[in-house]
């Protein structure tokens, strides 16, 4: 059975610069409807203009992924501007770098909300909706190398993908 990837809606955090925009440059040309989520008002309205000046569908949403209030209210403006997102891709994440012995309580808690709980609001918002729907889809969720091997300079970060993986 093959996916059709046309018409879609992709929802994509961190989805104005990184991976995240790659991901909304390469879904969008084949078709899929993109809403960009990201922390950066600034960087969402450039992401959409350079999206929208390749013909692809986009709208964003400054989002502070953290906030699970403000993802249901962005997930219900995506869905109204787009229509219902069958593709999750939870891509934003942060760090610090640095010896843990510096490390705040203020680190570990902003770094495991954006990485981890990220994804977890991103699944408990979406993931009843898609089933809801029955039209299939997919979602990934971004936990990069630093799920599988951790240096002495990003201990919180590979601990917070760890968990996403």
């Amino acid at each position: 059975m093959t996916f059709e990837f046309k018409g879609r809606t992709a929802f994509i955090t961190g989805g104005a610069s990184g991976a995240g925009f790659g991901q909304a440059k390469v879904f969008g040309r084949e078709g899929c409807k993109i809403a960009i989520a990201d922390i950066r008002g600034d960087a969402v309205e450039r992401a959409v203009a350079e999206l929208g000046s390749e013909g692809i569908e986009a709208h964003g949403v400054m989002l502070d992924i953290t906030d699970r209030a403000a993802f249901i209210r962005a997930a219900d403006e995506a869905e109204a501007a787009l229509g219902p997102v069958s593709l999750l891709f939870g891509t934003a994440g942060v760090s610090i770098f640095g010896p843990l012995e510096k490390a705040t309580y203020d680190d570990y808690d902003w770094i495991f909300g954006v990485n981890f709980g990220g994804v977890v609001n991103l699944m408990q918002t979406f993931v009843p909706r898609m089933i809801e729907r029955n039209l299939g889809g997919h979602i990934v969720n971004t936990a990069s190398l630093g799920a599988f091997f951790a240096n002495s300079g990003s201990g919180i970060y590979s601990a917070s993908k760890f968990a996403v993986h």
